[in-house]
């Protein structure tokens, strides 16, 4: 007895000295003894430190490797886990109990012996989807295994966390409120209305009698079968809270007392999402619905469960963690009578908005739209909030139907549907030209009818057969003569393949712009996408494609309508916004000047004047010929008749600046629609851009629906769509 005693003083001095050096010594074979023990020398021996084997088990618990951790545990330690799969268990729970999405531990100070017996502290670090993070101090054991002569992993749940052995630990979760969305005018556009649920957490029922009596009791408050009951929860993760019916908080308050006996049972308000007004722009406020599955993830790293509604389309989607907020819980630990609270995050409560969008010009435009396929977006010109916005085909937030879905009803044509812009990317080829001084606004071109720039084989047609003659730059862009823009863009080409692209970004084309809804970035295409995307070698015919707006070039009409805000505005790139309060950041980000010189930015802006008022030569001059507005005394738009016949030559006129386009959209279908325009030309206040799917020229069609809305929104009388039809474009 006294010999064993004496080696085991030896081996602990031994791994005292080697965890202070973090390394193993190199031992004597005949280590010293207070008498000779025997002639015979001692056997060779190894041993590694206390130290080393809590850092080995420390390490593999980080790396997930229980399989090494559960070699180094004693005998008691793996009698109760089993196995590796054991120890694991023990750890995947406590991890889905905190809603862990990582967990590391770490050595924290030296080990402290006694007897055959070591501990070291442990601090773990904790990263929570719901409490964020939080850092938990326990003490990792260890004993001294003789007849291996090694150290070894004495294990209990109070490794993880202290008191965890005999203690039960619970996650409280605290749900979000969903916030109100309203319009400029305070109409409900998405309320919230409230119910009381109770439930049950599969994982908290203890056994099968405790299971029982719950169900009696659930079916008592309830009406419901027990059978009925248990359909609702069984299968669904242990964690998830399993709605069973909706009750009246008066039945909850009556049988308080007993619903708190069971763990598993628990309420919670449940709110139902409603659409007061399901006319109103139901593309701009969308949807709600279940996360979707390849979103889970995300939503279950903010907090989520999983079971939750959230914005599916619209502002309800963009504007999602304004809207929706973000739970928060406190998870805590009952253990020897005691609460403690382990680490808690309040839950940030979901805001109501209130949007831009004015509703009466909102269902005005919709009305005009009418069930034409395309997209309506209306914006004041200086900072630009949507005033309204529309898509057709729509549908109806309160029944959303497969047919919608097939019929691509859901699809915001505005922010998401993607087109070849037509003429209306003149003026981006305009202001490259004069940009880069391959041009000028007074510069005279002479067009046949054709363009043979590369060749007569390769020879490019204007729309207007017997061509325009002579004319300049700026009456280029007032009668879209596309031999001009070919011309311009061949010059952009031999000074550089990129430079068309490069103004196409500066004017907000080829990326998102930043307003509250799910949208399309659309497509500038240039050298390095063609050859990458195409394996393919770009040419100039490429550049002059573009330089007409035709080729791969990608846009949507809200991109359309904000480069023609910043013509509009004196040069400025703003990001369109749709919430009004709270203001989003995106409003707030400081605007982008265009590369324009004042010469160059007036010649785009009179020769889009022109377009509406230039008899010979404007493609939509015949479209507004009767549009004709002033603004009296007052600043009131009445038609100029009214206005004393005095006072008529001075009056200020409401004129419209735009530009209409007409866009191939491949095959045997028709054209799509163009027209941007804004008002008064001399002070804009309104954009308006239309985009009508597969129905023929610009000027036909868009043109005449713009020239609506714009009434509409000065309250003039909406003259009548017109039937007659001109190939002008």
């Amino acid at each position: 007895m006294r010999l064993r005693q004496e080696i085991f003083v030896w081996v602990v001095a031994s791994v005292v000295a080697a965890s202070c050096t973090n390394s193993t010594p190199a031992l004597d074979p005949t280590p010293p003894t207070p008498f000779a023990l025997s002639p015979t020398p001692t056997p060779d021996l190894k041993l590694p430190s206390a130290a080393a084997v809590a850092g080995a088990f420390i390490s593999a618990i980080n790396r997930q490797d229980f399989v090494a951790a559960f070699t180094l545990l004693d005998t008691p330690s793996r009698a109760e886990l089993k196995d590796a799969d054991g120890l694991r268990s023990r750890y995947d729970a406590v991890r889905a109990i905190a809603l862990a999405t990582r967990m590391e531990t770490q050595l924290r100070g030296g080990l402290l012996y006694q007897g055959e017996r070591a501990e070291v502290t442990l601090v773990t670090r904790w990263e929570s989807s719901l409490v964020g993070l939080f850092e938990v101090t326990s003490a990792l054991g260890l004993v001294f295994d003789l007849p291996s002569a090694d150290w070894r992993v004495s294990w209990t749940r109070d490794t993880i966390i202290p008191g965890l052995t005999n203690g039960i630990l619970r996650m409280e979760r605290e749900d979000t409120t969903r916030g109100a969305i309203y319009a400029a005018d305070g109409t409900p556009l998405a309320i919230q209305l409230e119910f009381t649920t109770i439930g049950v957490q599969r994982g908290a029922i203890a056994g099968p009698d405790e299971e029982q009596r719950m169900l009696d009791l659930l079916s008592w408050i309830t009406r419901l079968t027990p059978e009925e009951i248990k359909a609702k929860y069984a299968g669904q993760p242990e964690q998830w809270f399993s709605p069973i019916a909706d009750v009246d908080e008066m039945l909850i308050d009556e049988y308080y007392d007993q619903i708190e006996r069971f763990p598993a049972i628990s309420t919670r308000p449940r709110f139902q999402r409603r659409y007061p007004n399901p006319d109103i722009a139901p593309h701009v406020v969308g949807f709600v619905g279940f996360i979707p599955p390849e979103s889970l993830a995300a939503y279950r790293a903010r907090g989520f469960q999983g079971d939750e509604r959230i914005g599916l389309t619209g502002v309800e989607a963009g504007a999602d963690a304004i809207i929706g907020g973000t739970p928060g819980g406190v998870l805590k630990l009952f253990s020897g009578g005691h609460l403690i609270i382990l680490a808690e995050r309040p839950a940030v409560q979901g805001q109501d908005v209130t949007l831009t969008i004015s509703p009466s010009l909102q269902l005005t435009v919709q009305r005009l739209l009418g069930n034409r396929r395309g997209a309506v977006v209306v914006l004041r010109a200086d900072d630009p909030a949507v005033l309204a916005m529309a898509s057709s085909p729509t549908f109806s937030q309160t029944n959303v139907t497969g047919r919608a879905i097939q019929e691509g009803a859901l699809l915001n044509r505005a922010t998401q549907g993607q087109y070849p812009p037509g003429s209306t990317f003149k003026m981006v080829t305009m202001a490259a030209g004069m940009g880069e001084g391959v041009t000028t606004p007074n510069e005279v071109f002479r067009d046949p009818g054709f363009w043979d720039g590369y060749g007569v084989e390769f020879r490019k047609t204007c729309w207007l057969r017997s061509g325009h003659g002579r004319i300049s730059l700026q009456a280029g862009l007032t009668a879209s003569c596309n031999v001009v823009f070919y011309e311009v863009g061949k010059r952009l080409q031999e000074k550089s393949a990129y430079v068309l692209g490069e103004y196409a970004r500066k004017f907000g084309f080829g990326t998102r712009t930043g307003v509250e809804l799910p949208e399309a970035a659309g497509l500038v295409p240039d050298p390095d996408w063609k050859q990458q995307a195409l394996g393919e070698v770009w040419t100039g015919g490429d550049t002059i494609n573009l330089a007409v707006g035709q080729g791969f070039m990608l846009v949507t009409p809200l991109q359309v309508a904000q480069m023609t805000a910043a013509i509009a505005n004196g040069g400025f790139v703003r990001h369109p916004y749709l919430i009004a309060s709270p203001r989003p950041t995106s409003s707030a980000e400081p605007a982008t000047r265009l590369p324009l010189t004042p010469a160059t930015l007036e010649a785009i802006q009179r020769g889009m004047i022109g377009v509406t008022r230039d008899a010979r030569l404007g493609t939509t001059a015949y479209r507004f010929a009767s549009f004709d507005y002033c603004f009296d005394a007052e600043s009131r738009v009445v038609p100029c008749s009214r206005i004393p016949a005095q006072s008529r030559a001075g009056a200020r006129r409401l004129v419209v600046a735009g530009k209409s386009g007409t866009a191939q959209a491949g095959g045997n279908a028709k054209p799509f629609a163009w027209f941007t325009a804004y008002a008064p030309a001399d002070a804009p206040e309104i954009v308006v851009t239309a985009l009508l799917e597969n129905i023929g020229e610009g000027s036909s069609y868009a043109a005449p629906l713009v020239r609506q809305i714009i009434e509409a929104y000065y309250g003039l009388v909406i003259s009548p769509t017109p039937r007659d039809r001109r190939e002008n474009e």
